[in-house]
């Protein structure tokens, strides 16, 4: 078995800003996600309906540059105005090249 280590990026978000991140990653190189509903309770309120949106949860499979090209964006164009994490994990695949 050929296994290859890469980094498994999420991001929780609003789902309003789907359509802006996805195109944001895309410009990144991006070539591949999968987006969910996510919802549970962390640091901030518990929102009980819809009217200030859902929550998503954005997965990408990504190398170290892209992983660090994707943190500096959320970092400088989402961080400072909207509630959103991310964060990154090593995972093993099959058929890297699938994926970078």
């Amino acid at each position: 078995m050929n296994l290859s280590l890469i980094q498994l990026i999420t991001i929780i978000s609003l789902d309003v800003l789907e359509e802006r991140i996805i195109e944001d990653l895309k410009s990144l190189g991006v070539k591949g996600y999968t987006v969910s509903e996510a919802h549970g309770e962390g640091l901030s309120v518990r929102r009980d309906d819809n009217w200030e949106g859902r929550n998503i949860r954005i997965e990408i499979l990504a190398n170290n540059e892209l992983t660090e090209k994707i943190f500096s964006l959320l970092q400088t164009k989402y961080f400072p105005v909207y509630k959103m994490i991310a964060f990154s994990q090593d995972v093993k695949v099959l058929r890297k090249e699938k994926f970078i």
